[in-house]
C-alpha cells in the first residue's frame, strides 16, 4: 500500500516533498517493497544526491553529495593499484556490485559511502525527491534497514549540529590564536582545508572524505577556538539583525587567556560593547552587569563583555570591579567593527546619558588617557545556543543599554 506523504507521477513512480517525510521513512517503505530504480533528491543550491536501488537495497550513490568512490577506496587503505583495476573494470562496463566477489573491500566502502552521503539529510525537511522505477532484479547493494539504525545511532550521539547547507568561513581577523594552532589535531586542520566560505558544510564534508557527525565535531571544536565562524565569505552588514549568524572572534580575556565566542554554542549569551576601559558610561554598565551577574546566570544567560582597550588598562581601570564573567580587550576594535557599533559626537553629549555618565564617575575608576574610540556608541546583542543573533540594540547614547528586564524575560522564556 502507498504510503499518504508520496504521490504516484505514473505507475510504479513516485514523488514528494522532504518537509512530509524522513528520507528514513522513504528509503525504508522502498526497501520493504523491494523497489529498483533511480530516487533522486534535490535539495537547495542546485544540490542532491541519486541513489540507485535495486530489489530495495542501495546498489549506488551519486551526486556532488556523495564521496567519490576512488576517494574512498583510497581512504579505506586499499592500494593505488586495486583502486586503479576497479576504475579499469568500471570503465570496461561491469557493474559495482559484480565487482564485490573480486574486490571484497567494495562491500564495505560502498556501505561507507552511502552512510556518509545520507547521514546530513537523514532528519533533513527542505527538499524535494522522485523515485522512477525500473526493471525488477534480485537484490543487490547496501542493505537500507542497518544503514538507517546506525546513520541514527550516530546523529542521536552527535546531538544539535548546524544546517548541513549553510556556508561557514575562516573569520577575516581572528584575533590572537596562535596557540590554539598548536592544539589541531590532523583532522581538524583537514577540516579547516576544506572550509572556502563559499560550499555548503555538507559539500566539505563530502570533499573531506569525513562522515557528517566526524566532520560536525571537528568544526564546532574550531569554532570554539576561534578558527571558523558560521557567516559567508564576503557578506557583512552595517548593521546585524535578528537571525544573523553572530560573527566569531578571539580576543584576550582579563586572566589573559584567549575567549572565542565560538565557546558558547549551547548556551544564551549577552554581548556587551564598551568605549574603554577608563568610561564612565561603559564601568557604570559593568556593574549593573556584575550586581545582575546571578540572575543571569539563574536563566542560563552569560554575560560577556568586549572593551575597545589594551589588555593593561583594561586591567587596570574596568579590570578593579573583578567581573565573574568574561571581559575581553579588543584594542584595535577589531570585533566592536565585526559588530558595526558606531560612532556619534551628539550621542556622547546626549543629555539623556548623564545619569549612567554621573553614576560611573561615583565608582572611583580612574578615566585616565582615552585609548579606545572616543565617540563609539554602545551596542548590545542576545544571541541564542546557535550563534545566532536574537536581539540586536545599537546604543543612541552613551547610556543606552539593554532592559536588564528584558534579558532575563528572554532566559526564562525557554
Amino acid at each position: 500500500m502507498m504510503p499518504d506523504y508520496v504521490t504516484p507521477s505514473t505507475r510504479d513512480s513516485l514523488q514528494g516533498d522532504l518537509a512530509g517525510v524522513g528520507l528514513a521513512e522513504l528509503l525504508l517503505f522502498l526497501a520493504q517493497s523491494q523497489r529498483s530504480g533511480r530516487l533522486e533528491v534535490r535539495l537547495r543550491q542546485n544540490l542532491g544526491l541519486a541513489l540507485t536501488l535495486i530489489g530495495g537495497r542501495i546498489a549506488a550513490v551519486a551526486g556532488p553529495l556523495a564521496p567519490r568512490l576512488s576517494d574512498s577506496l583510497l581512504t579505506s587503505g586499499a592500494p593505488p593499484q586495486q583502486v586503479a583495476a576497479i576504475g579499469k573494470a568500471l570503465s570496461q562496463g561491469k557493474k559495482l556490485w559484480e565487482l564485490v566477489v573480486h574486490f571484497p573491500v567494495l562491500r564495505a566502502v560502498q556501505e561507507w559511502r552511502a552512510l556518509c552521503a545520507l547521514l546530513p539529510w537523514l532528519h533533513y525537511q527542505q527538499g524535494e525527491f522522485t523515485f522512477r522505477a525500473g526493471p525488477a532484479a534480485a537484490a543487490q547493494g547496501v542493505e537500507v534497514p542497518g544503514l538507517v539504525l546506525e546513520a541514527t545511532r550516530r546523529l542521536d550521539e552527535l546531538g544539535p549540529a548546524p544546517d548541513p547547507l549553510a556556508v561557514w568561513s575562516i573569520p577575516e581577523r581572528p584575533g590572537d590564536i596562535s596557540a590554539h594552532l598548536r592544539e589541531l589535531m590532523p583532522r581538524e586542520w583537514q577540516v579547516l582545508s576544506v572550509i572556502d566560505g563559499e560550499r555548503p558544510l555538507a559539500q566539505a564534508a563530502t570533499q573531506a572524505v569525513l562522515p557528517w557527525d566526524e566532520f560536525v565535531r571537528a568544526v564546532l571544536r574550531l569554532e570554539s577556538l576561534g578558527l571558523l565562524e558560521a557567516r559567508p565569505a564576503g557578506v557583512s552588514k552595517k548593521h546585524l539583525v535578528p537571525g544573523d549568524p553572530a560573527p566569531n572572534f578571539t580576543l584576550r580575556a582579563l586572566d589573559g587567556s584567549a575567549y572565542s565566542l565560538g565557546s558558547r554554542r549551547g548556551g544564551k549569551t549577552l554581548l556587551a560593547f564598551f568605549r574603554h576601559a577608563g568610561c564612565p558610561f561603559c564601568n557604570f554598565r559593568l556593574h549593573q552587569l556584575i550586581q545582575a551577574y546571578p540572575d543571569l546566570q539563574a536563566v542560563g544567560v552569560e554575560a560577556v563583555g568586549v572593551f575597545g582597550s589594551p589588555l593593561e588598562t583594561l586591567r587596570e581601570r574596568a579590570g578593579r570591579q573583578r567581573p565573574s564573567f568574561p571581559v575581553l580587550a579588543d584594542p584595535d576594535d577589531t570585533v566592536h567593527n565585526l559588530y558595526g557599533t558606531g560612532n556619534s559626537l551628539l550621542g556622547l553629549l546626549d543629555p539623556r546619558g548623564l545619569g549612567a555618565y554621573l553614576r560611573g564617575l561615583a565608582l572611583g575608576i580612574p578615566h585616565g588617557s582615552v585609548d579606545g574610540e572616543l565617540l563609539r556608541m554602545p551596542a548590545e546583542f542576545l544571541i541564542d545556543e546557535d550563534l545566532k543573533v536574537v536581539r540586536a540594540h545599537y546604543g543612541a547614547h552613551g547610556g543606552d543599554r539593554l532592559s536588564l528586564q528584558e534579558v532575563l524575560a528572554w532566559g526564562q522564556a525557554s
